[in-house]
């Protein structure tokens, strides 16, 4: 029963690693956007600021509602969706070096006065091979159990 579990294991991260796609690396920021039906949301503005470098970049997310933003230094910035007035920020998101991250605008939730959603890459301390999505709280801190996930060569979003 062992072995078997081993080799699914094995085989499942095979076949991830052969779908491809591209890689969300550490330094990156992915902007997921649902709009007010709840459907991924083509084509809507986003910026990122900041960082200490004075950032400040714009791109425009593609069929799935999603842009990423590549090649960040460490620090805080400050994610805008554009699409809505008066646009929606996310404040003092940290880019880490060892970390990629994701913020998600919810234009139906925004109405209703949610904040985005901010996660990380990663497992708890000692979980199984991969990673997922982890949902950070309000101040935006990683989880004491926290521990980076290997990149699987296969966009972290897909993995959900």
């Amino acid at each position: 029963m062992l072995i078997r579990s081993a080799l699914r294991r094995f085989v499942v991260s095979v076949a991830i690693l052969l779908a491809g796609g591209l890689a969300l690396h550490a330094g990156e920021v992915q902007v997921d956007v649902k709009g007010m039906d709840g459907k991924s949301l083509a084509g809507a503005e986003v910026r990122i600021e900041g960082g200490g470098t004075g950032t400040n970049l714009t791109g425009k997310t593609d069929q799935k509602g999603r842009y990423v933003f590549k090649n960040l230094g460490d620090g805080h910035y400050r994610v805008t969706l554009l699409a809505n007035k008066p646009p929606t920020s996310l404040d003092n998101v940290a880019v880490r070096s060892t970390v990629p991250m994701r913020v998600e605008f919810d234009l139906k939730a925004a109405a209703a006065g949610k904040k985005p959603r901010l996660s990380a890459w990663g497992k708890e301390r000692g979980g199984s091979y991969g990673g997922r999505w982890i949902q950070l709280d309000a101040s935006g801190r990683l989880p004491v159990d926290f521990q980076p996930a290997q990149a699987t060569g296969k966009s972290q979003s897909q993995e959900e």
